[in-house]
């Protein structure tokens, strides 16, 4: 495993909510760290980008609600830190041909759920509910990744419309198909989630355990695994936000 040393709701709140649905609201915030970010911090560093080899991605979960209560999830928000370019490509589409977003039950197989191609020398994606913006010219700060300053884009995928259960954990992933880079002899980039420690963020981070989950190119669940037993000297999770509305049990 390589482990490579604000903006809120607004989008995924206006895009996300169809006419006359409930609206949805921020349910699981484990966002970008706010503190102690980068090698300046030193051993307190909390933000760390995490990514499996090309045939591989990692995940994480998170529970929504209480147990007896039925939740619709509209929009999951990830970040993603590419991999080194010469000179650093100035797009998501740049680095990589497509994102998927994974769901399902933890200790089980995961299905992509929505995907969308992404076009090179944009932002933009095939998919109307797969919205990437930059983060980074938004305010986040750049990625210190041993000296040398990377961008971060935020992933919304919005109108999901994915049926849960309160007080119950779900698993997810995020992963892309990378393009050949020139900087690594055609290999392909590998998709770097943005993840951070929970207790040295400076922000809430819902439902952080220290784990995070691994699996295979097809969806199988390979098991979880803590950062600290790999590559970082501290444990991590994924960043995430995810907003929901609650479904209203019916009246008899």
């Amino acid at each position: 495993m390589a482990a490579n040393r604000k903006s809120r709701r607004t989008l995924c709140f206006l895009l996300a909510v169809p006419a006359l649905a409930a609206q949805p609201d921020l349910v699981v915030d484990r966002g970008l760290p706010q503190s102690n970010l980068n090698n300046v911090a030193g051993a307190a560093r909390s933000n760390v980008r995490l990514s499996l080899q090309a045939d591989a991605f990692i995940g994480d979960d998170f529970t929504i609600g209480a147990p007896g209560e039925q939740w619709v999830i509209d929009c999951v928000r990830v970040w993603s830190v590419p991999g080194l370019g010469s000179p650093p490509a100035l797009y998501l589409g740049d680095y990589y041909r497509d994102t998927r977003l994974y769901f399902g039950e933890p200790g089980q197989d995961l299905s992509p759920v929505v995907t969308a191609a992404l076009t090179e020398g944009s932002d933009e994606t095939g998919n109307p509910n797969v919205k990437i913006t930059e983060a980074t010219a938004n305010g986040a700060q750049l990625y210190d990744n041993f000296g040398q300053g990377l961008r971060i884009w935020q992933v919304d995928f919005q109108n999901l419309n994915l049926r849960t259960e309160g007080g119950v954990k779900y698993a997810f992933g995020v992963w892309g198909m990378g393009r050949p880079s020139a900087a690594y002899e055609g290999k392909p980039y590998l998709w770097f989630n943005h993840a951070s420690n929970a207790a040295l963020s400076g922000a809430r981070q819902d439902g952080a355990d220290g784990r995070i989950l691994e699996f295979d190119a097809s969806g199988r669940y390979k098991g979880d695994l803590s950062t600290e037993d790999e590559d970082w000297d501290k444990s991590a999770d994924i960043n995430v936000q995810v907003f929901a509305h609650r479904v209203k049990a019916r009246q008899q």
